[in-house]
């Protein structure tokens, strides 16, 4: 008994300076908290810089980007770009170290930044179910939902058929991390959840990266179904997942060397996404 705790004592320890560096980073509710209103026009970076602490170089150097309301905006560019940090800095998780980032001319800051975060859904390319229920796990992200909305999210992510042919449909245990659904499956879900909350800003982080074809083409429906209705940021490698998109933007090492309508950029001689479809056509004629 003695020797299985001084075992555990290590792991209790770093669990205890774990617990205490949460604490200390835990963001709380300003008093002088204000609301934004619901995003309409356009969601502005004016030359947004970041570094991160003790780091050589920064990620973002200068950006200069709009991105309109109610449009699909995709952010291309090589891994490490900076990319996921630009969605990190319009979800609020990071500050600027330099520049503004504004919506609809309200710049973002420590007095309404979570309070913007309500607006925001948020789908990640590894994604995490709760070892519950299909319903359980979509509740979390709107808990007053009711059963008639979870369908029309559902539905809306394509993902109301395969939940429907479960036999204990939405009460069935997806388990630990949903591994008894398919990645497909599972991103659906995923995607279902962020549109229970009726978001004015969905963001999708490399979100189809993992999926096959056949799912990554049933997402893209999804996406292209929801244009119009709400304000789309997709970052995105394959130029099949970005094709629906309204403005392209190309990142690369921390600034945006191309920024345009997808038709412009895919003619345009030489440009990144020129050659990416390239790529991926060469890809696909190989596979096959």
């Amino acid at each position: 008994m003695l020797q299985n705790i001084m075992l555990d004592l290590g792991v209790f320890d770093v669990m205890q300076r774990l617990q205490t560096e949460c604490e200390n980073e835990r963001e709380t509710q300003p008093v002088d908290a204000k609301t934004l209103k619901p995003l309409n026009g356009e969601i502005e970076y004016d030359n947004v810089s970041f570094s991160y602490p003790l780091a050589v170089s920064p990620v973002l150097t200068g950006v200069d980007l709009k991105i309109a309301a109610n449009h699909v905006t995709a952010l291309i560019g090589s891994s490490g770009a900076g990319k996921s940090t630009l969605a990190d800095l319009l979800m609020g998780l990071l500050e600027p170290s330099s520049g503004d980032i504004r919506v609809d001319g309200v710049e973002l800051a420590r007095d309404n930044r979570r309070g913007w975060r309500d607006q925001i859904a948020y789908v990640p390319q590894d994604v995490f179910l709760l070892h519950e229920s299909i319903a359980d796990n979509l509740l979390v992200a709107a808990p007053s939902s009711s059963e008639a909305e979870i369908w029309a999210a559902l539905a809306a992510a394509k993902a109301d058929a395969f939940v429907l042919a479960l036999p204990e449909k939405l009460s069935t245990i997806v388990g630990d991390r949903g591994v008894r659904l398919s990645g497909g499956e599972r991103q659906r879900i995923a995607l279902a959840r962020a549109l229970l909350r009726k978001p004015r800003l969905l963001i999708l982080d490399e979100a189809t990266s993992a999926l096959d074809w056949e799912n990554q083409l049933l997402v893209a429906e999804t996406i292209r179904a929801l244009k119009g209705s709400m304000t789309i940021v997709t970052i995105a490698h394959r130029p099949s997942m970005i094709a629906f998109a309204d403005a392209v933007v190309v990142i690369e090492a921390g600034r945006v060397v191309e920024h345009g309508a997808m038709a412009e950029l895919v003619a345009r001689s030489g440009s990144y996404l020129n050659r990416l479809i390239a790529a991926e056509q060469h890809e696909l004629t190989t596979a096959s």
